[in-house]
């Protein structure tokens, strides 16, 4: 496993409760450093996970199923709540569907779920799509873009990296739809974070999420500028202060 993808966990001495932070599909903790350090600073014991399959190469990532991802974020509870009364999750676009999932099964721990461009509906093919694609691989290193996927994917590249994720790709299928079935049975807070300019992530997923609530605490954040793994510094700051609203 790489390092630099290691999950994190830092334990405050306060121990209130723990923010749990999952990842996205070939994500990493990584793209949770604004935040963990937010939260940690405000008191709470923060969990960064890393997700398997992450972390390794491609053929690692290929054995990734919903079931050990899931899995996965549900031992993670579990072994918290041996020592967190209180447990937050907050995950980006794949992790928010796993969050939505185990906030069902451990309602009696979780206390809220926070969300960043859960994939309910997807957009792939767009100019604007492609335009960023491009700029991730063809842009200069120093492209603040470029950088922000660079570090925000566990997976590094390789020629057999695009039909190794054949399997994985149909998992997350699985899990959307698990995610959209479960989400009727969310007892506990929630906040949706999407983005109008998300280059994957249609911004009609967040009618969908409405919609599949029954009656619980909800807040959305609408962001006009960000895309699916880069938040410009005044979104990144919207998105900081929507996630210490929520918890405290």
């Amino acid at each position: 496993m790489d390092n630099l993808h290691a999950p994190v966990y830092l334990e405050n001495p306060a121990k209130p409760g723990v923010a749990v932070f999952i990842h996205g599909f070939m994500g990493s903790p990584r793209q949770f450093d604004f935040l963990t350090a937010s939260v940690y600073d405000k008191g709470l014991s923060v969990a960064s996970l890393l997700l398997p399959g992450h972390g390794g190469t491609a053929k690692d990532f290929s054995l990734g199923t919903f079931e050990r991802w899931q899995s996965h974020v549900d031992s993670e509870i579990e072994r918290l709540a041996l020592d967190y009364a209180d447990i937050w999750l907050a995950g980006h676009s794949m992790g928010g569907l796993l969050a939505i999932n185990a906030a069902v099964k451990h309602c009696s721990h979780v206390r809220g779920v926070f969300t960043i461009a859960s994939p309910f509906k997807m957009s792939f093919f767009s100019i604007f799509a492609l335009k960023v694609r491009l700029r991730q691989v063809f842009g200069k290193k120093s492209d603040p873009i470029k950088a922000a996927y660079l570090s925000a994917c566990s997976v590094p590249p390789s020629p057999s990296l695009v039909w190794r994720t054949s399997k994985p790709s149909a998992e997350l299928k699985k899990l959307i739809k698990a995610a959209r079935d479960n989400l009727q049975n969310l007892r506990v807070p929630v906040t949706a974070v999407y983005s109008a300019s998300d280059e994957l992530v249609s911004i009609a997923s967040l009618d969908i999420f409405k919609s599949g609530l029954a009656g619980v605490e909800y807040e959305q954040v609408l962001l006009s500028d960000s895309l699916h793994a880069w938040y410009p510094e005044h979104e990144r700051n919207i998105i900081e202060n929507a996630f210490l609203k929520f918890i405290y």
